[in-house]
């Protein structure tokens, strides 16, 4: 009896070790191994260069959390932005005015977001296959406006939006940052926020408590649709293009940031700080396997081997936690 205390201590201690200090190592080591490949890799130009590469996936990360929290998971945001991107560019192609192009791109990422949330509070509709024909439809979209040609966007706003305010910080930095503020506060001082948590937690219990769960799962697509919005933004202008074929798997990795960074795929419990580490974690190993010079085939093995470690040292803190909370149940 003695022994198996002692065994289930240790896996406590372990499993604390791992959850709060796994992905930090991970991270140290990951710069670490790329610093020894490439002597640029620690440069500040590089670092602002891994801001700015991965910040439309640090914002829709942002709308994914609400939406693995609550178990709303959201397939569709790689292929919105294309589609988002190809409506911009049409729109200032044919008017001439960036700033209606800016906000009907905003609006249609906000309208899909409603479509989504609609079908699957109103139907009753699993998240995943809604958001998995979103997936595929708007991308088939994008490429039908386009002939799956690109739509060059010439505009001031290109060019401010890549500038670097004093050398330093560009537009991209200062809307990712934004869009984090705003994350916090929905998430911990909003009614959204309060129920997102629900949603996840026993949805039928919220609902028999008189909230309207509906509502606010169509709430929470809203707010990702916005945030799908500002990353589309980023992502023309980092292009000075619409693609139709832009930004292919970027939904997967912010579900992959979301997750490594310790949000519960099972849902109700997650802090955007968790996400704010996975962010980290991906953007850093998207910009070292890049400067390396490997063929993608080889980038998107190492890139999968890093990401499925990653995910082991978090799914195995959990595991082992499990023996504390029978120890100690709430």
């Amino acid at each position: 009896m003695t022994t198996q205390t002692s065994m289930r201590s240790y896996r406590i201690t372990i499993g604390r070790i791992f959850q709060r200090f796994g992905l930090p190592m991970m991270i140290l080591a990951m710069i670490t191994v790329f610093a020894s490949l490439n002597e640029n890799f620690l440069g500040f130009s590089n670092f602002q260069n891994v801001l700015e590469q991965n910040a439309a996936l640090a914002i829709v990360a942002v709308g994914i959390t609400f939406s693995i929290i609550s178990t709303q998971i959201d397939l569709s945001p790689g292929s919105v932005i294309a589609l988002v991107g190809v409506i911009t560019a049409i729109i200032f192609r044919d008017t001439g005015n960036i700033i209606l192009a800016i906000v009907v791109g905003i609006s249609a990422a906000i309208v899909i977001g409603i479509f989504n949330g609609a079908l699957i509070a109103k139907l009753n509709l699993n998240p995943v296959i809604v958001t998995l024909a979103a997936y595929i439809w708007a991308r088939g979209l994008a490429l039908a406006l386009t002939q799956k040609d690109s739509v060059i966007i010439q505009s001031p706003m290109v060019g401010f939006m890549n500038n670097r305010i004093g050398g330093l910080v560009s537009p991209t930095m200062i809307l990712v940052v934004l869009a984090y503020l705003l994350g916090f506060f929905m998430l911990n001082k909003t009614r959204l926020g309060r129920y997102t948590y629900a949603l996840g937690g026993d949805e039928m219990a919220t609902k028999q408590a008189g909230v309207p769960t509906d509502w606010y799962k169509i709430g929470i697509f809203i707010f990702s649709g916005f945030l799908v919005g500002i990353a589309t933004l980023i992502t023309v202008s980092r292009m000075g293009a619409a693609q139709p074929n832009a930004v292919y798997g970027l939904e997967l990795d912010a579900i992959a940031s979301v997750i490594i960074g310790g949000v519960s795929l099972s849902g109700g419990e997650g802090r955007l700080r968790h996400t704010i580490m996975g962010v980290i974690f991906l953007s850093l190993l998207n910009n070292g396997l890049s400067t390396l010079g490997l063929r993608d085939a080889t980038v998107l093995f190492y890139k999968g081997l890093v990401i499925l470690t990653a995910l082991f040292f978090e799914v195995s803190s959990r595991q082992m936690l499990k023996d504390e909370i029978i120890e100690n149940p709430v």
